[in-house]
C-alpha cells in the first residue's frame, strides 16, 4: 500500500492545532504526505515546516486556490512511480482510525472504481452531511443522498455516486492518469461536479463507504454562518462554465436561467426579509458571477472579499 496525501494550506493557524490532531490519526498508514501550501506568511509557513517535518511541503508563491494547489500535490505524488493510490484530506477533515487502509482496500476491490471516499458526517455528529449524490445536468446541482439521516439508520455500506466530496476522497494513479487533473479555471468550488462528470465519461466508477467514517469539523475563520461573496460570485460563475464544457446548448441554457433566477429570487427575498449584509452581498456577488459565465470573464472582481 503507497498512498500519498495530500492537504492544501493557507494562513490556517486558527485551526493548525485540529489539523496535526487530526493527522496525528491516520499518518502511520501514508506512505507520502503532502503539504501545499497556498502562499501564506512567512512565519505561519515556519510553523507548519515545524510541525510536518516528515512531510513534503510544497510552497506556492501565489494563492491557486483549491484546484491549483492540489493539482501541485498530485503532480508531486505521481511522479514517484510506486504510489498506486492518492488521496485528497482537507485539515479540517476528521478521518477514523484505519480509515485509510480500509478505503485502499475498498479501491483496489474492483478494477472499475477509480475513485472511493467515505460516508462524511457532520461535526462530531452521527447525522451524515455527505453519503452519495446525484449530478442533475440540467441544473449541474449536487443532490447529497441520505442527508441528516443518522448514519446507523442506513444500511447500505456502500453506494455509487456521480461525484465524491473534493476534500476528501481516494483514486488509483491511474484515476489521473485517465480523467487528468482538476480544471485550475475553477479556483474553488464546484471540482467535484467537474471531476464526476470527467470520470463518468471515461467510465469510472466512484464509491462512498459507510464502513469508514469521516467528519467535517467545519473550522472557518470568525464561524461565519453566510459564505464570503467570493464563494458567492465563484459558485455561480464555475455552474456557468462547466455547463458550456461539458453539455450542450440546451443545457447551457437551462442551467443560465436556473442560476439566474434563484440569484434573483434569492436577492429580492433578502432585501424584503431585511437579512444581514452578508447574505445580500453573497447573492450579489452570486448574480455577478453567473453573468461572468455567461460572457466568459475570466478573474475575480476588485475589492471582493
Amino acid at each position: 500500500m503507497h498512498v500519498a496525501a495530500i492537504t492544501i494550506t493557507y494562513n490556517d493557524d486558527f485551526k493548525f492545532r485540529e489539523w496535526t490532531d487530526h493527522y496525528s490519526v491516520y499518518k502511520d498508514e501514508l506512505y507520502k504526505h503532502i503539504v501545499v501550501d497556498n502562499g501564506s506568511d512567512t512565519e505561519y509557513i515556519t510553523l507548519v515546516e515545524k510541525a510536518f517535518t516528515g512531510s513534503e511541503i510544497i510552497r506556492r508563491t501565489v494563492n491557486g486556490g483549491c484546484t491549483g494547489a492540489y493539482n501541485d500535490g498530485i503532480r508531486l505524488a505521481l511522479s514517484d512511480p510506486l504510489i498506486d493510490a492518492v488521496m485528497i484530506i482537507a485539515n479540517d477533515i476528521r478521518l477514523e482510525k484505519g480509515g485509510v487502509t480500509k478505503l485502499y482496500n475498498l479501491l483496489f476491490s474492483d478494477r472499475r472504481y477509480g475513485m472511493v471516499g467515505p460516508v462524511v458526517l457532520q461535526r462530531d455528529s452521527k447525522l451524515i452531511e455527505i453519503y452519495g449524490g446525484r449530478i442533475h445536468p440540467w441544473t449541474l446541482t449536487f443532490d447529497h443522498l441520505f442527508a441528516n439521516i443518522p448514519v446507523t439508520e442506513v444500511h447500505e455500506e456502500k453506494v455509487l455516486t456521480d461525484s465524491l466530496p473534493g476534500g476528501m476522497n481516494m483514486a488509483k494513479r491511474s484515476f489521473y492518469e485517465i480523467v487528468g487533473l482538476q480544471d485550475d479555471f475553477l479556483f474553488m468550488y464546484s471540482d467535484e461536479i467537474d471531476t464526476g462528470i470527467r470520470a463518468r465519461k471515461k467510465n469510472l466508477l466512484m464509491v462512498a463507504t459507510r464502513n469508514v467514517l469521516s467528519w467535517h469539523q467545519h473550522i472557518n475563520r470568525g464561524q461565519t454562518a453566510v459564505r464570503s461573496p467570493m464563494a458567492g460570485y465563484l459558485w455561480g460563475r464555475n455552474e456557468v462554465y462547466l455547463a458550456k464544457k461539458h453539455f450542450g446548448p440546451g443545457v447551457i441554457l437551462s442551467n443560465i436561467l436556473f442560476r439566474l433566477k434563484r440569484s434573483l429570487v434569492t436577492n429580492l427575498k433578502a432585501w424584503i426579509n431585511g437579512r444581514t449584509s452578508d447574505e445580500k452581498r453573497f447573492w450579489w456577488y452570486y448574480l455577478r458571477g453567473t453573468f461572468a459565465g455567461i460572457f466568459n470573464i475570466t478573474g475575480f472582481p476588485s475589492r471582493i472579499s
